[in-house]
Order: C-alpha cells, then sequence, then structure tokens
C-alpha cells in the first residue's frame, strides 16, 4: 500500500449504516445538520447499502414534506445508495459470511438473526475495494459488533490496513 490510511484523503469511501442517521434525529436536530455540514465541508458522501436506505425510507417523512430525511440527503448529495451487491463475487460473499459469524459470535446470537444489513455494509465496502474503485473504507455504524467485524473480515479477505471502523456516535460527537 502506498499511502497510511487516513480518513479524509481522496480514495476513501464511507459505508454508514441506520443507526448513524437515527442517532442524528430529524433534519432540524443539530446533531443532522453538523452531519451534513461534515460531509459537505468534506467533500464526501456517505454510502448506504439498498437495505440501509429500505430501513430509512420507511420512516414517516416528519421533517419536509412528501419526502423522509434520507431522501433529503441523497437529494443534497451526502448521502448516495449502492447498488445491490454482486452476490456472485466471491470476495464479497466470503466477507458477508464472516461478517456475519464474527457478529454471531461476539453477540452470542444465532448467524440467522444477524441483521442483513449489517453484512451489506461489508458487501458495500468489500465491492468497492476489490474493484479498486476506492483504496480505503471508512464503516460509520453505532453497531460495535457489526464494526468491529466487517473490518475483521475485510482484513481477513485480503483488505487488511485498508479499511476502518467509526463509531457513529462518536463521529456525531466530534462533528457537534
Amino acid at each position: 500500500m502506498s499511502r497510511t490510511f487516513a480518513p479524509m484523503q481522496e480514495g476513501v469511501v464511507w459505508v454508514a449504516d441506520t443507526g448513524l442517521f437515527v442517532a442524528c434525529g430529524r433534519q432540524q436536530n443539530n446533531k443532522y445538520a453538523a452531519l451534513e455540514r461534515f460531509a459537505q465541508r468534506n467533500d464526501l458522501s456517505f454510502v448506504i447499502p439498498q437495505r440501509v436506505y429500505d430501513e430509512l425510507g420507511g420512516a414517516p417523512d416528519r421533517s419536509t414534506p412528501g419526502q423522509t430525511p434520507i431522501n433529503s440527503a441523497i437529494d443534497a448529495g451526502w448521502v448516495t445508495v449502492a447498488d445491490e451487491p454482486d452476490y456472485r463475487n466471491s470476495s464479497v460473499s466470503q466477507v458477508m459470511d464472516d461478517t456475519r459469524t464474527f457478529i454471531a459470535q461476539s453477540s452470542n446470537r444465532p448467524e440467522d438473526q444477524i441483521e442483513k444489513a449489517d453484512t451489506a455494509l461489508a458487501a458495500v465496502a468489500a465491492e468497492r475495494l476489490d474493484a479498486g474503485d476506492v483504496e480505503f473504507a471508512c464503516i460509520v455504524t453505532t453497531d460495535i459488533d457489526a464494526g468491529e467485524g466487517i473490518v475483521s473480515a475485510l482484513s481477513r479477505n485480503g483488505f487488511d490496513d485498508r479499511v476502518q471502523f467509526k463509531n457513529g456516535f462518536e463521529l456525531i460527537e466530534d462533528v457537534t
């Protein structure tokens, strides 16, 4: 690797989970506005898996008439929705399996009870890294087991030193 991982450098995909946006609250909330400013100031777009979009898109549109907060963020350009993962890509499917296993073991739950959105975060990062679209991935989630599991799975599958977990609660605290 020619460069050291620094989340604010070019070539980093920021993959975000539902918990980050739920923790920010409504659009009028200072946390939501601070997250938007952070993304715009740093010229980044949080990438969310389709599953995360579906979770967030089902929320009542309390903030903007006719639109959910996530759609407003997408329209403003600081959030984008990833395509469905290519499950035929062996790197993607292996990272998803490894993430699910890690989370199940660390949380003492059966693998079939692990949220599919958690493994979808891993899939988005794996796909982008595997395709060479980016050099690094920063995973932002409020679920520590998921964040650590994704980093572990990506590292075990050839993406060592190319991924970092950022606790979503800490990010919100840092930007507000």
